[in-house]
């Protein structure tokens, strides 16, 4: 079309008079929606239409003679002058500018403008962006922000094609999975769920490609074999051709509820041992006092004192079964007290003894002696004891051998305690012995350890300024050390009988208070034995009742009796006979009791734990 320009008709009414059409025709230019410019050689405006004056603001008679560089923005300067130059040579040229003084951005188009002799100029045609730039500078914003919302998501982000292959993964993606994006990306998931999970995975993919946005649990299976337990979320932005899904990683939260079903169950068997304690240790009271009165008496053949020995030996351990483990399964705080550290262990083992032993696991004890004792809190310290010797048999469970040995030892240095529970299982990855007290770190498989047990050891022998690390053993297997340090002091408050030995108390009169009538018959007949004068009852308001009607140098009171508690009579003693109160010994079956121990440590008066050595009842006589 240049070619049938030509510069034509004269200046009227001070308008700038366009190129016209080489025919004569009427000038089309004007009412073109861009806008159009023409300049000479010196890039000197000679024609502007009315589209080209309306983009600059400007009348078109004002723009007559101006520079056109001076029409744009500095920062377009370089842009214009390149345009126009290379326009001037026979080059078409295109490019942005912004207009001086106006929020525009142009679009321009610049092209030689030939007359009959030659080159006289240029031709620019101008259209106004700036409403399409600004769309276009805040999508790529808003693409940006998205992008930088799907990278940084702390959730794992994944989208699948309609068969199921990956299309795009974000970095928690590529960290929930182990996978970097370049080896999932076209993909197909199924190898990344384990069999089982598969089905149900299939059924929510395709309830989403239906439309149906969902969520659903299930496991991955990361590249380095690794399980973890995920969260998915999944909607389908085109029905049918693409589903996206965010990916939550809920191992911890699953092992966390885990532990605390866990720790619910331990409750509940607190609270069901609790009840049951004081049941069971009354017969075995009564099974070790009567064992003990058949056992004085000398005209026993060696036959029959072989098997009352025997007797009253295993009525003892179960006792010790029953009062270790409500040791470990009450809930209670913490408290520190004076203990011997080879007392702990050995609390530990009965609990654990019957299963070692039908693995075949042999138990060999080299406890120090004397034995070392310090203050701690042997309840959190049975808790560490059994968690090391738990991990022990598990893990020489995996090994097959002959013989499997559990080697604990003790030793007493100038301040310290050392412990050490030694295997003969597999021993422990190198890379995993920093590792292996990190909360929810295990070694173990799935199902098999929720990787807190060694967390928590850690943070019970923190709190009593000792140290726990793990070692594997040259010959194979593993050991784990403690240290704890030596704090010496005495216990302080109401203390179990058998701590003093004075001289021996005669012909006393004994009131003996329990709802047990084995109990009392046995106590009754060995006390009378010994020359001393004996009243029976069998409840408290009894034992109130036979105490206001004499006086006793001696009470044996068992605390929990049908009608009134044996706290409720000493706290009426307290306030109305403190003579008879503090003649009180105490007989209790469960001395583990947060409430009674704190009621027995404010008495001060002795206890006698049930069941019993009869020759600690005559020990309370004295004191």
């Amino acid at each position: 079309m240049l070619r049938l320009l030509k510069l034509g008709g004269s200046a009227q009414n001070g308008d700038v008079q366009p190129p016209i059409l080489a025919d004569g025709d009427a000038n089309l230019l004007d009412f073109l929606s861009d806008g159009v410019l023409t300049t000479d050689a010196e890039d000197r405006i000679t024609y502007a239409n009315p589209s080209a004056a309306d983009i600059f603001g400007r009348d078109r008679a004002a723009l007559a003679g101006e520079k056109l560089i001076s029409l744009f923005a500095r920062d377009s300067s370089e842009a214009v002058v390149f345009g126009q130059s290379a326009a001037r040579d026979g080059l078409t040229k295109c490019y942005d500018a912004q207009v001086a003084g106006r929020d525009c951005t142009v679009s321009i188009g610049a092209a030689p403008l030939n007359g009959p002799a030659g080159p006289i100029g240029t031709i620019l045609t101008l259209r106004d962006v700036s409403d399409m730039r600004r769309a276009h500078l805040d999508v790529a914003r808003s693409e940006a922000r998205y992008r930088h919302l799907f990278e940084d998501a702390s959730d794992a982000i994944m989208t699948f094609d309609s068969l199921g292959r990956f299309t795009s993964v974000n970095d928690a993606g590529e960290q929930i999975s182990g996978y970097m994006r370049d080896e999932l990306i076209g993909r197909f998931f199924g190898p990344l769920l384990p069999i089982s999970e598969l089905p149900r995975a299939v059924l929510e993919f395709r309830k989403a490609l239906s439309g149906q946005p969902g969520q659903f649990e299930s496991v991955v299976v990361r590249k380095d074999g690794e399980r973890r337990h995920i969260t998915i979320t999944y909607s389908c932005p085109q029905r049918s051709r693409e589903v996206l899904c965010l990916i939550r990683d809920a191992t911890e939260e699953k092992q966390l509820q885990q532990q605390l079903v866990q720790s619910e169950k331990m409750g509940a068997i607190g609270q069901l041992v609790s009840g049951v304690a004081h049941e069971l240790n009354n017969p075995l009271a009564s099974i070790t006092a009567f064992a003990q009165l058949m056992l004085s008496d000398g005209n026993l053949n060696n036959d029959d004192r072989h098997a009352t020995e025997t007797i009253a030996g295993e009525a003892r351990r179960a006792a010790r079964i029953v009062h270790n483990l409500l040791t470990f399964a009450r809930q209670h705080k913490a408290e520190k007290t004076f203990a011997d550290i080879n007392q702990v262990i050995e609390n530990t083992l009965e609990l654990r003894g019957y299963d070692l032993n039908v693995r075949g696991i042999q138990i060999d004890r080299l406890y120090a002696d004397p034995a070392p004792s310090t203050m701690m809190d042997a309840y959190q310290l049975q808790q560490v004891i059994l968690n090391l010797v738990t991990n022990a048999e598990q893990a020489m469970a995996n090994v097959e051998r002959a013989h499997h040995r559990l080697t604990i030892r003790t030793r007493r240095d100038a301040e310290t305690i050392h412990i050490e529970i030694e295997d003969t299982g597999p021993g422990i990855p190198a890379d995993s012995l920093e590792r292996i007290f990190n909360p929810f770190y295990t070694t173990k498989s799935v199902g098999h350890g929720t990787g807190l047990g060694l967390s928590i050891s850690l943070g019970i022998i923190s709190e009593h300024g000792g140290r726990i690390w793990a070692e594997n053993v040259a010959s194979g297997g593993a050991r784990f050390c403690v240290d704890l340090p030596l704090v010496a002091s005495a216990p302080a408050g109401a203390s179990a009988v058998g701590e003093s030995q004075p001289a021996v108390a005669k012909n006393l009169q004994i009131l003996v208070a329990d709802d047990e009538g084995a109990i009392r018959l046995a106590l009754s007949r060995f006390l009378e034995k010994a020359g001393h004068t004996v009243v029976s009852v069998d409840s408290g308001s009894k034992a109130l009742e036979a105490a206001s009607h004499g006086m006793f140098d001696t009470i044996f009171l068992d605390i929990r009796m049908p009608d009134i508690s044996g706290q409720t009579v000493f706290r009426q003693w307290q306030s109305k006979r403190p003579d008879l109160a503090e003649r009180v010994v105490f007989l209790t079956g469960d001395i583990v009791s947060e409430d009674l121990f704190q009621f027995l440590t404010g008495t001060g008066r002795p206890f006698i734990a049930k069941p019993f050595d009869l020759d600690l009842v005559l020990q309370s006589l004295n004191r």
